[in-house]
């Protein structure tokens, strides 16, 4: 669907050229590449009337004043209705996002219609700071994240050399129809020490592997890797799937040992190992942020581990992540 794209300065000038040499909408819309209307309601909005109906002027450099001046009052924020404000809040106690609120005053109040962004603007805002209405949202954070995602240091070219792209990844692994297609990622204690924990998850059966590191350096996280997928039985070590974080530069040297290939998400792109994301929300649940990962031993990794391979899941008809990945085996991996 081809959407509305605003005149160009160029465009107006054109539109004022023509304009002056008393040329109709519709002819005027052919030599711009523009509908008749656009052309219309360009002149009737941005121009001035001298006199008379008939002497109405267009003036391309007061016209890119004016839409300029409207598109910044329309970013203006339209939360100063008490009432509105009140539905707001009262939509948020009931656990509804931004997102719902919006879609819902678009069908209930029209009138009273903002985006879902003018709502996390509200939400952050100074005049509602003291009500700390973060605290309703699904992660909570007291300050507001960047649009953009936030910027990670050592993703940009050239860092880790030979990556390949996720989108070069067979289909299948998206389809969960195979197992043996990994994903991992970091999980951060507390900001000021150094220890994280790796979590590699298997897409279909949902089986995790959690390890501890004393830091993210590249070398100790590969060799981790690379023991853990060499004891996997045959054929159980199809992909593996990461982030651009400076830990992976040494994804050809875990290729060259296991035969398994590295796909890497786009900076930014953290949906595109959704499976790794949720994993770590679980183990959350049990380790919250800010938890020091000083104290942790290997069995409590392994408690934590057992605990989520060992649950039955909806998506695998109740089995078990371990039953799914190692059902065929005898003998198989288990803590």
């Amino acid at each position: 669907m081809r959407t509305y794209e605003q005149l160009s300065t160029e465009e107006r000038e054109k539109i004022y050229l023509y304009w002056q040499q008393g040329k109709g909408y519709r002819e005027i819309g052919r030599l711009v590449g523009r509908h008749h209307t656009t052309i219309q309601r360009e002149v009737s909005r941005n121009g001035s009337i001298q006199g008379g109906l008939e002497e109405r002027s267009y003036s391309p450099r007061e016209a890119e004043g004016q839409a300029r001046e409207r598109r910044q009052a329309g970013r203006k924020r339209k939360m100063e209705s008490p009432g509105l404000q009140r539905f707001v809040i009262h939509c948020l106690g009931k656990q509804w996002s931004p997102e719902q609120i919006a879609g819902r005053l678009r069908t209930a109040v029209p009138k009273e219609a903002v985006s879902y962004e003018t709502i996390y603007q509200f939400i952050y805002s100074k005049k509602a700071h003291r009500l700390h209405l973060w605290d309703f949202l699904p992660r909570r954070h007291s300050r507001r994240q960047s649009l953009y995602g936030r910027k990670v240091k050592g993703v940009g070219k050239g860092h880790i050399p030979h990556r390949t792209w996720i989108q070069e990844r067979p289909s299948e692994v998206n389809q969960r129809h195979t197992l043996g297609h990994w994903e991992s990622d970091l999980m951060e204690g507390l900001r000021q020490e150094k220890q994280v924990l790796s979590v590699t998850v298997e897409r279909k059966s949902g089986y995790v592997f959690v390890e501890k590191l004393l830091d993210k350096r590249a070398h100790p996280r590969t060799q981790r890797w690379v023991n853990w997928f060499q004891r996997l039985p045959r054929g159980y070590a199809r992909s593996l799937t990461v982030d651009n974080g400076l830990e992976n530069c040494h994804h050809q040297s875990f290729t060259h040992q296991t035969g398994c290939p590295v796909y890497f998400c786009h900076p930014y792109h953290a949906w595109e190992k959704g499976t790794v994301e949720n994993t770590i929300g679980l183990i959350r649940r049990f380790l919250p942020k800010k938890t020091s990962l000083r104290s942790l031993d290997l069995s409590d990794l392994l408690s934590i581990q057992s605990l989520l391979n060992d649950r039955p899941r909806k998506r695998l008809g109740f089995l078990t992540p371990f039953e799914v990945l190692f059902k065929h085996q005898t003998g198989a991996l288990h803590p």
